[in-house]
């Protein structure tokens, strides 16, 4: 089947399928077939564009890391924020939404893919570890220490603090479409809750 120009590729449409499959069902009881079904390619061509399931997988991972690089703030942007804004506008910066809304459904649901994988499959406790607990403690550890230092912000426990936080999220996005789904409101007053202290010490 040929892509009619200005379509989703075929390859991309497999990549979007997988992740609704993959999150729906399980990834171990999603076959190749079912995708290319989801598709409406033959099973055998599913093949021309990722070799293995495996390797589908990876491709859905490498596609969400794409994504976050693209709309995360870098670093350096944020430690140059934090000469002159607060915490409160720093954080704000973080509460980042992937438009359009499918984007963000989509996204949410490859974090609960790897929830599901991590203790059985690398590649998934990698993706976790790296692209989502590694990349918030690079971008806010040096914002914490940086806003310490210049006194905008009490001394306290930056590790333990940032434990809690990926740990929070990171449980908030793998329950992202089960019955134990974290709703807006519960997630905000959470948050509220953890950066209370940090917030109400900010000059």
């Amino acid at each position: 089947m040929a892509d009619r120009p200005g379509s989703i590729k075929t390859k991309d449409r497999i990549l979007h399928a997988a992740v609704r499959l993959f999150s729906d069902r399980g990834y171990d009881k999603v076959s190749m077939r079912d995708i290319a079904a989801a598709v409406g390619v033959k099973a055998a061509s599913i093949y021309n564009h990722y070799a293995s399931k495996e390797e589908l997988l990876k491709s859905i991972y490498e596609f969400y890391t794409a994504q976050q690089r693209q709309l995360f703030p870098s670093p350096e942007e944020h430690l140059r924020m934090a000469e002159t804004a607060s915490l409160t506008q720093l954080l704000s910066s973080l509460d980042i939404h992937y438009s359009p809304p499918e984007a963000d459904d989509m996204m949410n649901r490859i974090i609960a893919i790897a929830f599901r994988e991590i203790n059985v499959d690398r590649d998934s406790e990698q993706f976790i570890r790296e692209s989502i607990f590694d990349s918030v403690n690079n971008l806010l550890r040096p914002l914490f220490m940086r806003m310490v230092e210049l006194g905008r912000l009490e001394p306290f426990d930056i590790d333990t603090f940032l434990c809690l936080f990926n740990y929070f999220s990171f449980a908030g996005a793998a329950l992202y479409h089960s019955p134990l789904s974290i709703p807006p409101e519960k997630w905000s007053a959470c948050l509220g809750l953890l950066f209370g202290t940090i917030i109400n010490n900010d000059p």
